[in-house]
Formats: C-alpha cells, sequence, structure tokens
C-alpha cells in the first residue's frame, strides 16, 4: 500500500502492518467495521489507517448510517407497537462486518 506510516508519530517504534476495526457513532447509530488494514504501533498503540482506505470506509459507515436512520425513521411507528409487547432496553445498533 501506499503511503504507509512505519515509524510512530507518538513514540518512534516501528509499526506493523494488522487488521483493525473502527467504531463510529453518529445520529445516536453504532457501526463497527472490522477487517481495515492499518499499520499499528506495537508499543503504544497507536493506528495509521492510509488516507484512501479511511475516506472509503468513511464513505461507507456514513452512507450505511444515512440509510439506516431512513429505515428507522420509515419503521418507529411499528417499533413503538413492538416495544409495547415487548420492550427492547438495548440502543439502536449497526454493526459492519466484512467477510473475505
Amino acid at each position: 500500500m501506499k503511503g504507509l506510516i512505519t515509524i510512530c508519530s507518538e513514540c518512534g517504534t516501528r509499526t506493523e502492518l494488522q487488521e483493525i476495526s473502527i467504531e463510529f457513532e453518529r445520529k445516536g447509530i453504532r457501526a463497527t467495521m472490522s477487517g481495515i488494514l492499518a499499520m499499528v504501533c506495537p508499543n503504544c498503540g497507536e493506528k495509521y489507517v492510509p488516507g484512501d482506505i479511511a475516506g472509503d470506509v468513511i464513505d461507507v459507515v456514513s452512507r450505511t448510517i444515512d440509510e439506516t436512520e431512513g429505515l428507522l425513521k420509515r419503521t418507529e411507528a411499528h417499533r413503538k407497537s413492538l416495544l409495547l409487547v415487548r420492550p427492547l432496553s438495548a440502543a439502536k445498533r449497526l454493526e459492519l462486518i466484512l467477510a473475505p
């Protein structure tokens, strides 16, 4: 990958290529995307996601959260009727899992 950060800017340790998960929260909706390639410092844990990958991840997660928000709004009346029958204590949650 182009433009990899090979030395940690926080502690100066050589970074290692790893798959990571990134958690997002927006509009009351949480999303976790796993399997993202990043350079990670084994000493302090600082993570460096290459710009092109970071941009793609943010774009996909943003669109998914926007679509999920729309779906939740369209189904709110139905959700309320279901919650009267069976209360739910968990917050709205969306989990994105990328599988090879």
